[in-house]
């Protein structure tokens, strides 16, 4: 049973750090510029930027492998020596540290646009963004801030406030809890596992299929010969990206597309043999590749309300047709996004460590 790599992976950070960003410019695309249907001339270029900017939905897939490689790994990597606590304790710190600012920023942008452009979180902006709050649907209640805080989006409560996004925090932290039963507790946590799916919606179960591709990924036993075919399987994840967002315009009931991309990727993972050493480029790249993972936590929970911003004080007269100067301003904002999604990590996720430690003081001292 192989563990995942322990010296830092370059491809691993890239693949987070970019999806990330292309979940980031979705919704910016999205809020900013007209519908694919309402060019008035598209050209190839216009059609193939917005088709590689629409990609924010394959983006959460992948962050569902590569979760379902580290965290699954850790479990995978612990077996006998695995304690609920301490698991639970990294998962959470590393969680909340992000998310309980993220929520108070969701909330006093909210407030702003609340102000100035109410029919953004009364339904207008998920007609733009294609992700805010539908018409009576929005929801910032003390319940419902609650229920985020307890991973219960989408599944008891609606995300809080403007923030679109969270649905996908619920879908990762069930699936931190239920792979330890079916690893640990073997058939006992098997069932009690299977049981807790069958309980959760649908569109959750078929994330934790692609969570899992991760964790087998890891699980695989690794080839030496398996690096020789890194380059044929990016271009099967290309291929398979290409596909499942044709494949979500479908009327099927089973997201075929989603489940290809997760084997493509977890492919991927179990092909490449990239450690940091190995990545030929120069050291300001790799140190950029390396802080922008390290802050695509950070980037992912803060930078939907600051959209819902922008489109109600900047584009509320109508989203833009894509010129090169509404190309250049949409590049420029999301410059502006990545600052600020720099300040969350630098003030909040980066200590995660500490918030970890002061954790397991806290438990420490409570124990009996």
């Amino acid at each position: 049973m192989t563990a995942p790599r322990r010296a830092r992976s370059h491809l691993l950070d890239a693949l987070r750090g970019l999806a990330a960003v292309a979940v980031c410019v979705g919704h910016l695309r999205a809020a900013t510029f007209v519908d694919m249907a309402a060019l008035s001339a598209p050209s190839v270029v216009d059609k193939l930027l917005y088709a590689i900017s629409g990609l924010g939905h394959q983006a959460v897939m992948v962050f569902f492998v590569m979760s379902g490689y580290l965290v699954g790994g850790s479990v995978l990597q612990a077996r006998d020596r695995f304690r609920w606590s301490d698991y639970g304790m990294a998962r959470l710190s590393r969680l909340w540290t992000v998310l309980v600012p993220c929520l108070l920023i969701t909330w006093g942008i909210d407030q702003i646009v609340w102000q100035c452009a109410p029919d953004f979180l009364a339904g207008a902006g998920a007609v733009w963004s294609h992700s805010g709050p539908v018409a009576g649907q929005y929801d910032a209640s003390v319940p419902t801030l609650v229920g985020n805080l307890l991973f219960l989006q989408t599944i008891v409560v609606p995300v809080f406030g403007s923030n679109g996004p969270l649905w996908s925090l619920a879908n990762e932290f069930w699936y931190y809890l239920l792979f330890p039963l079916l690893v640990v507790h073997r058939w006992r946590g098997g069932l009690a596992m299977c049981l807790i799916v069958a309980c959760l919606p649908v569109d959750m179960r078929y994330g934790y299929l692609i969570w899992l591709m991760g964790a087998a990924a890891v699980a695989l036993p690794a080839s030496r010969t398996a690096g020789r075919f890194m380059w044929l399987s990016v271009g099967g994840v290309l291929v398979a990206t290409a596909i499942s967002k044709w494949s979500g315009t479908q009327p099927w009931s089973i997201p075929w597309g989603d489940l290809g991309l997760g084997l493509a990727v977890a492919i991927l993972l179990w092909c490449a043999v990239v450690p940091a050493s190995g990545l030929r480029a120069p050291r300001w790249v790799t140190i950029g590749i390396e802080r922008l993972s390290d802050m695509s936590f950070s980037l992912y929970l803060s930078h939907f309300p600051f959209v819902m911003l922008i489109g109600a004080l900047v584009y509320r007269d109508g989203r833009v047709q894509p010129t090169s100067l509404a190309w250049t301003a949409l590049i420029m904002w999301l410059c502006l996004l990545l600052v600020i999604a720099y300040l969350v990590w630098c003030l909040f996720e980066r200590h995660t460590p500490l918030v970890l430690k002061a954790m397991r003081r806290f438990v420490g001292r409570t124990a009996p």
